[in-house]
């Protein structure tokens, strides 16, 4: 008998791990989906459930208090779920002159972007290595660039990077597969809608939708892909910025996001 496995989605509730779950459900896999309570998880379970046939289940857990990610851990142990693909998608960003975020608003960034996700890997790296598996991670295509007005966001994005890349090395030989994710702004709310509005036509060409991007990185993951840069004026971004000086370039994005409403 083929063993049960699973798919574990942090911040399932909208956006790219709403997508990511969905596509990921789409193609027969079964999901274990996570995000803060009041997301509508359990009507998002009916649905993929019906849907598509598979087994979801849903735990509601805040992962920036200390116990948050070793308690989701627990959960899917207790529960007896195999998860074989650790998806961290769960993150908050925010912009601004740094002097006016407040201590709750760097903590909750540093304990979710960081903490959450290092712990969660520590905690399933042992269970990933049983079997063939998948570690996918969340980044930014803005953490490879110093970013005036996104400052400590960003530079949790750059760790995710380094963390990621440097695991791939660690876990060669072994059954994890590791892929790292770094997408541009994408349409998650109406905040985000009316920020993209308000940007630059450039900022404005580059944006994704949810469904495209979970469609371009699971396909490419599947293929083995280690680095992801969904979006094509993203990547030609990307080879130009590797061509021109890294002095112009951080003028560049601290004149684009100068404003607390720019995207």
């Amino acid at each position: 008998m083929a063993e049960e496995l699973y798919t574990l989605v942090t911040g399932a509730g909208k956006g790219i791990g709403r997508a990511i779950a969905s596509e990921m459900a789409s193609r027969g896999h079964n999901i274990i989906l996570s995000s803060l309570p009041g997301e509508n998880l359990e009507m998002l379970c009916s649905v993929l459930t019906e849907q598509y046939n598979i087994k979801v289940r849903y735990f509601e857990v805040d992962l920036t208090t200390h116990d948050g990610p070793e308690t989701l851990f627990r959960m899917t142990e207790e529960n007896g779920l195999k998860v074989n693909i650790l998806v961290n998608n769960a993150g908050v960003g925010i912009e601004g002159p740094v002097e006016t975020y407040s201590q709750h608003i760097i903590d909750s960034m540093i304990l979710l972007n960081i903490r959450a996700l290092t712990l969660l890997t520590f905690y399933f790296t042992p269970e990933l290595k049983k079997r063939p598996s998948y570690l996918l991670n969340l980044s930014s295509f803005g953490c490879y660039t110093p970013t005036a007005y996104k400052t400590v966001y960003l530079a949790t994005k750059s760790y995710i990077y380094y963390l990621t890349r440097a695991l791939d090395s660690e876990f060669k030989g072994t059954n994890v597969r590791t892929c790292l994710v770094t997408p541009s702004a994408v349409r998650t709310n109406e905040l985000t809608n009316r920020r993209i509005a308000k940007a630059g036509w450039l900022a404005r060409a580059s944006v994704l939708e949810p469904e495209d991007v979970a469609k371009k990185v699971l396909d490419d993951m599947f293929k083995g892909r280690k680095v992801i840069m969904p979006g094509r004026i993203n990547r030609f971004i990307f080879g130009i910025s590797a061509i021109v000086p890294e002095g112009i370039i951080i003028a560049a994005v601290r004149n684009l996001f100068r404003s607390e409403d720019a995207l």
